[in-house]
């Protein structure tokens, strides 16, 4: 027996050695995903909060640009800006868009707009 072990000259590694590294890549893989989800929604919801103060600032353009002052009434009008030849106060963000006038869709995030004409526009996030 004794000749047996010295003569054996072990390369490689034991199948328990490799069970064991691919469980811990598995936990650390486990790990990452989740923290990459919360970073997704925390994305989604800073893009919202941009656009939106960004929807905010057009809106106030908009009624400064306009002879007899009125609010937009949607978002359209802000990006269609057709009073006195003034270029569109609001850019539709990247991979965005509106179907209805008055909600935004992004990647993850709504923007809605209430309001406008004769009243201050309000934004909300959702």
């Amino acid at each position: 027996m004794k000749n047996y072990m010295e003569k054996r000259n072990e390369k490689g590694f034991t199948l328990i050695e490799l069970l064991i590294a691919i469980v811990v890549v598995g936990i650390l893989a486990a790990v990452a995903i989740v923290g990459i989800a919360g970073l997704t929604n925390t994305g989604a919801k800073a893009a919202c909060t941009t656009s939106s103060d960004g929807a905010k600032a057009s809106s106030a353009a908009y009624y400064a640009n306009q002879s007899p002052n009125s609010w937009p009434a949607d978002f359209q009008a802000m990006a269609t800006q057709s009073a006195t030849n003034s270029p569109p106060v609001f850019e539709v963000p990247a991979s965005s868009s509106w179907t209805s006038n008055m909600i935004l869709h992004g990647n993850g995030w709504d923007l809605t707009m209430s309001g406008g004409g004769a009243t201050q526009p309000t934004f909300a996030c959702s």
